[in-house]
C-alpha cells in the first residue's frame, strides 16, 4: 500500500498563516499537521509516500527529507496549484499503479484510529465519514446506499439511506486503478479549477465502493483559523 499526499495549495482562507508556510506545515501541538500525518503512515508500514507539491514545496521536502530516513519519499511538482485541486490529482495520475493507494489532503488532523478504519477496511475501495457534523454547505459529504457510496459532494442529491462529512481520505484499490484515471482525465479536460472530489464521484457510479463509519473518533479538517484552535482542542 502507498500513500499519495496531496499539499500543493495556496491554502487562501488561512492567510497571512500561509504567506509563511504551506498549511500542512502549521504546528498543532509538538508537531506539524503533516509530520502527525506521516508518523501515523509509517506506523501502519506505509512508507511509500508520495506528495503533491506546490506552494512553498521547499519547505515541504526539506522537512521530510531531513527527519524521516526509513521511509521513500517521492515528490510530484504541480505548477499549476492555484486552480482545482483535481490539477494535483492528475500531477500524481502516474502514481496509480502496483499497490492500493491512500489518497489523502494534507491539512487534515486525526488520531490513529482513523487511519486504521481504511487501512483494515475490507472495501477494496474506501472512503470514510463522520455523521456528526453541521452541514454549513461547505463540507464535501459521502452518501451511500445499502452500504455503497452513490455520491461525492458539497449537496446530496441522490437516493441515499446514509450519509456524512467525508474526511478527505479515500482508499483506492490497485484494481480500479485504470477506472479513477479515465474519469480524472474526462475531468481535467472540462475544468481545471474543479475539486478533485469530482473525479471521485464520477469513480464511484462506476465501480463498487464502500465506506467506514468514524463518527466519534477525534480529527478536523484545517481550513480556517478557528479550525487551528479546534484542532489544538482535540490534544494529538
Amino acid at each position: 500500500m502507498k500513500a499519495i499526499i496531496l499539499a500543493a495549495g495556496i491554502g487562501n482562507r488561512l492567510k497571512p498563516v500561509t504567506d509563511k508556510m504551506p498549511k500542512s506545515l502549521i504546528k498543532i501541538g509538538e508537531k506539524t499537521i503533516l509530520e502527525q500525518m506521516i508518523d501515523s503512515l509509517v506506523s501502519f508500514g506505509v512508507n511509500d509516500i508520495c506528495f503533491v507539491v506546490g506552494h512553498m514545496r521547499h519547505m515541504i521536502t526539506d522537512l521530510a527529507g531531513k527527519k524521516y530516513k526509513t521511509a521513500k519519499f517521492k515528490y510530484v511538482v504541480n505548477p499549476d496549484y492555484g486552480l482545482g485541486s483535481v490539477v494535483s490529482l492528475w500531477a500524481a495520475r502516474e502514481e496509480f499503479s502496483g499497490d492500493d493507494a491512500l489518497l489523502m489532503d494534507a491539512d487534515v488532523i486525526f488520531e490513529r484510529e482513523v487511519l486504521a478504519k481504511l487501512v483494515n477496511s475490507k472495501n477494496p475501495n474506501c472512503f470514510l465519514i463522520d455523521k456528526d457534523f453541521n452541514d454549513t454547505g461547505e463540507e464535501m459529504k459521502v452518501a451511500a446506499l445499502n452500504k455503497r457510496v452513490v455520491q461525492i459532494a458539497r449537496k446530496i442529491s441522490r437516493e441515499h439511506n446514509e450519509a456524512g462529512e467525508g474526511v478527505g481520505f479515500c482508499r483506492i484499490s490497485s484494481a480500479y486503478h485504470g477506472e479513477l484515471l479515465k474519469g480524472l482525465e474526462k475531468k481535467i479536460c472540462l475544468n481545471r479549477a474543479c475539486d478533485y472530489e469530482m473525479a471521485l464521484d464520477d469513480f464511484i457510479r462506476r465501480v463498487p465502493a464502500g465506506f467506514e463509519d468514524i463518527t466519534g473518533l477525534k480529527w478536523t479538517e484545517v481550513d480556517f483559523p478557528e479550525d487551528i484552535k479546534k484542532a489544538e482542542s482535540l490534544g494529538l
